[in-house]
């Protein structure tokens, strides 16, 4: 055979295998993860790890590899370096401005939302009326600054948070402990550290620390970790810092469980399992309500003063009208929902926010939001949310590596869920939770973690190449 021929045909079966061969030994080593940025992250191939390592080199036509000659001249023609190819300067580099201008945008929503529904709440508690204003913006401020942090130093930034994965673990867990033992108590659950006179909430660290090693050690593994064995061994780790949270916060171990449970998934290969395990929630969801109401019956249960904080509220929630005492949080939320109608009372003219609805700049801000701007200004809000997530998929998709991608996923999932708990308990879909709406509600720790994790994304946004 010609030898024009025999190489075209070695060219036409190295591209087949993404630029890399895979016979032989290097077939039967170990692989890793090995990202097309044609095809974007989530549409991952896997290579040797020599290959991996090897870089630009290990997936130039092996004509150029096989003849040095050849890379010459390709090389002076075109005036660059194959097989080093120099650093990306900072114009060619891709930085999402989309992200960031929905998350301002929904920020200053929220700063004018807590302003109007914290004045009565500030004045009744001694305080001026923009107290809690003057804080959220603050806070805001500190995150917006970490955020251009972020931006700057991409690069090392991202390099620390691999680094300091499995400490981030560590130290979550910690945290959690050490809150289950002497934390703050609030709304009958031990909740907040106090550090320096500063409160703390445990399980916003809980979630962004689990992030990070969830993104490290699905990187590392690749699609390896949907094999029993890796699986298990992850999930044991998981199990301790979302127990010790679940003991005291019910609705931060089911985000927190949720979060890791949708980074597993896009970073397994198999689906049927996940599939079985989504119909039986779904299952559970729909069943929960029916069965409560069934146990409450049986038992011809009157007085639920005695029981757990948490199950007091799942009962009240399945039966309002006989526990009306108890359900009075979301009875006042839907009263304001439904006084809004289509365009709202207007912006300051809320009436439930006078003392008649806890916790109204809050958990409960959403109501707000729906009693002054309307069933319009509702669906704004939410279009805003669904445009952060969805850039959040592509900053996912197209990073340069897996581990910034499941970073992306894993704050994805993270803002996604709270969106849907939040407007599910205020709408009375599910039990009264006590889960804030991102970005809009108030709150120190909550929003600065946030904040933070948008920052990561848009450092994983700034490593790819324009």
């Amino acid at each position: 055979m010609p030898a024009a021929a025999k190489r075209k045909m070695a060219d036409e079966k190295t591209n087949r295998h993404g630029g890399v061969r895979t016979r032989g030994r290097e077939q039967r080593g170990s692989f890793a993860p090995y990202h097309d940025m044609h095809n974007g992250m989530l549409k991952t191939s896997v290579t040797s790890i020599d290959a991996h390592r090897a870089g630009t080199a290990a997936v130039m036509p092996l004509e150029i590899r096989k003849r040095p000659e050849r890379a010459a001249a390709v090389k002076k023609k075109e005036g660059r370096d194959l097989a080093a190819p120099a650093a990306l300067p900072f114009s060619k580099r891709y930085y999402d401005f989309y992200l960031l201008i929905g998350v301002l945008m929904i920020f200053t929503i929220g700063l004018l939302m807590v302003y109007s529904s914290s004045q009565y709440t500030a004045v009744m508690s001694g305080e001026a009326h923009d107290y809690y204003f003057k804080k959220q913006l603050t806070v805001g401020i500190i995150g917006l600054f970490g955020i251009v942090i972020c931006s700057l130093f991409s690069g090392p930034i991202l390099r620390l948070l691999r680094f300091m994965a499995v400490p981030a673990y560590f130290i979550a867990l910690a945290l959690a402990f050490v809150t289950l033992i002497s934390g703050m108590s609030s709304h009958g659950s031990s909740r907040w550290l106090s550090i320096g006179g500063v409160s703390l909430q445990t399980a916003e660290v809980v979630k962004i620390a689990l992030i990070i090693y969830m993104a490290n050690i699905i990187s590392k593994k690749g699609f390896s970790i949907g094999r029993f064995k890796n699986g298990r061994n992850l999930w044991l780790m998981l199990a301790l810092p979302i127990g010790l949270i679940f003991l005291e916060n019910w609705s931060s171990s089911i985000i927190i469980f949720g979060i890791c449970f949708a980074m597993f998934f896009v970073g397994c290969r198999s689906w049927k399992a996940f599939i079985i395990l989504g119909v039986l929630g779904l299952a559970a969801i729909l069943g929960a309500k029916p069965l409560t109401q069934w146990i409450v019956d049986e038992l011809r249960i009157t007085n639920i003063d005695g029981l757990q904080y948490q199950l007091r509220r799942i009962v009240a929630w399945a039966c309002p009208d006989r526990f009306p005492d108890d359900a009075y949080q979301t009875l006042q939320g839907l009263y304001a929902i439904g006084s809004g109608g289509l365009t709202g009372q207007g912006l300051g003219e809320s009436i439930q926010k006078f003392g008649a609805l806890p916790e109204a700049q809050n958990d409960m801000i959403f109501t707000i939001i729906c009693e002054e701007l309307g069933f319009l200004g509702a669906c704004a809000v939410v279009l805003i949310y669904v445009f952060i997530i969805l850039r959040l998929v592509d900053i996912a998709r197209s990073a340069k590596d897996l581990f910034g991608s499941m970073l992306c996923v894993g704050i994805m999932a993270h803002i996604s869920l709270q969106v849907i708990l939040n407007i599910a308990v205020v709408t009375g879909v599910i039990p009264n939770t006590g889960v804030t709406l991102p970005f809009i509600s108030y709150g120190g720790s909550a929003v600065l973690f946030t904040m933070g994790e948008i920052g990561i994304a848009l450092a994983v946004s700034h490593e790819i190449p324009a």
